[in-house]
C-alpha cells in the first residue's frame, strides 16, 4: 500500500495558496474582465502561451494534474481520470459525427490522451486504446449514427463511465474512494431524475437516463420522476439526500450547486486524514472547484453579466 504521509505534507503546503472566499469576493467585485484577469494573475494564474483566460485556465489544469500525478497512487488517480476519459469520448464521438475537429473540446488528465481518443473515433480504428474505452467509443459512434441523437449517446457513455467508476472503486479497497464514487453516482442520478421530471420524460427514457447503481433506490427514483417534480421531491425527502428537496424546488441551477456542495463537504472532511489518499483527492477537488469558479467569473465578466447573476452560479470555495 502506498505511503501518503510525505504527499499529504506537500498538499498541506499547497493548500495555503488556494483562493479564499475573500479572493473570490474581490474577483466578483472586479469592475471589468481586464481587472478580474489582473487580479487572478496576481494569485498565480499564468500561461506561457499568453494571458487569454482560456489559456490561463488550461495551464492551471495541466499544472494541477502534474502535481497530483506526483503524489497519488494509481487507484486515486484513476478515479479522477475516468470522468476526463469519458468526457473526451463524448466530445470525440459528437465531433466526428458532425465532421468537426474536437481539439478545443478535449481535456487533459485522462488515462488516454484526448487527441488519441478522437483520432481513434474519427478513423473508427481502436487498436492501442484501452479495450473497455474502445468498446464504449465503438458503441457510442454506432449509437449516434443510428439514432442521430446526441443526448442518447451521452446517456450511454455516462452509464459506461459509472460502471467503470464503480469497478475501480471496488478494486481499490479504499473506503474513501468507494464513498466518493457512491456520491458521484448518487448526485448524478438525482440530477438526471430531476431533468427527466422537469421535461416530463416517459418512464422508458428515465430508466436509461438514471444509472442503476449508487445508494439510492433507483426504481423508486425512476418511478417518482415519471410522475413529476413534486413526486420526485416526496421520494427523495425520506432519503439521506433529503436536503436537496428545497434545491429541486428552486430549479436546476440550485440542485447543481447543492450536489456540488455535497461533494465539497465530503472532501472537506477528508482533508484531515493524513494516512491515505483522501487529502490528495480533497486538494484536487478544491483546486478544480477553484479553477471552475475562476473560469466562470472571467467568462461572465467578459460577457458583462451582473454580479448577482454570477454569484448564484459560482461553486463554493472551502478555504
Amino acid at each position: 500500500m502506498k505511503e501518503y504521509t510525505y504527499s499529504v505534507a506537500r498538499v498541506r503546503a499547497r493548500e495555503t495558496s488556494l483562493l479564499t472566499r475573500q479572493d473570490v469576493e474581490q474577483l466578483l467585485a472586479a469592475e471589468s474582465y481586464a481587472a478580474a484577469l489582473r487580479l487572478i494573475r496576481d494569485r498565480g494564474y499564468h500561461s506561457q502561451e499568453g494571458e487569454d483566460a482560456e489559456r490561463v485556465i488550461a495551464d492551471a489544469r495541466r499544472e494541477l494534474w502534474d502535481f497530483v500525478s506526483e503524489l497519488a497512487g494509481d487507484e486515486a488517480l484513476r478515479i479522477l481520470r475516468l470522468p476526463v476519459d469519458y468526457h473526451n469520448v463524448k466530445a470525440s464521438v459528437k465531433a466526428a459525427f458532425s465532421g468537426m475537429d474536437a481539439q478545443d473540446l478535449l481535456l487533459d488528465g485522462g488515462t488516454e490522451k484526448g487527441e488519441f481518443i478522437f483520432d481513434c473515433v474519427r478513423r473508427r480504428e481502436y487498436a492501442g486504446l484501452d479495450p473497455v474505452l474502445a468498446e464504449v467509443c465503438e458503441e457510442a459512434m454506432a449509437l449516434i449514427l443510428r439514432t442521430q441523437d446526441g443526448q442518447v449517446c451521452d446517456i450511454y457513455v455516462d452509464n459506461a463511465m459509472f460502471r467503470e467508476i464503480e469497478r475501480t472503486a471496488r478494486s481499490s479497497g479504499d473506503r474513501f474512494i468507494q464513498r466518493y464514487a457512491q456520491l458521484l453516482i448518487d448526485t448524478a442520478n438525482l440530477k438526471a431524475a430531476y431533468r427527466c421530471a422537469v421535461t416530463e420524460r416517459p418512464l422508458s427514457f428515465i430508466e436509461n437516463a438514471v444509472y442503476d447503481g449508487g445508494t439510492l433506490n433507483v426504481r423508486e427514483l425512476e418511478s417518482a420522476a415519471a410522475q413529476g417534480v413534486e413526486a420526485l421531491c416526496d421520494a427523495v425527502a425520506s432519503t439521506s439526500y433529503g436536503g436537496c428537496v428545497e434545491a429541486m424546488k428552486s430549479g436546476a441551477a440550485a440542485l447543481e450547486k447543492w450536489c456540488a456542495d455535497a461533494v465539497a463537504d465530503l472532501m472537506d472532511d477528508a482533508r484531515w486524514d493524513s494516512f491515505s489518499c483522501a487529502p490528495i483527492l480533497a486538494y484536487y477537488h478544491a483546486k478544480t472547484t477553484e479553477i471552475a469558479a475562476v473560469r466562470l467569473i472571467l467568462s461572465a465578466k467578459r460577457n458583462q453579466l451582473a454580479e448577482n447573476i454570477i454569484r448564484e452560479r459560482v461553486p463554493g470555495i472551502y478555504v
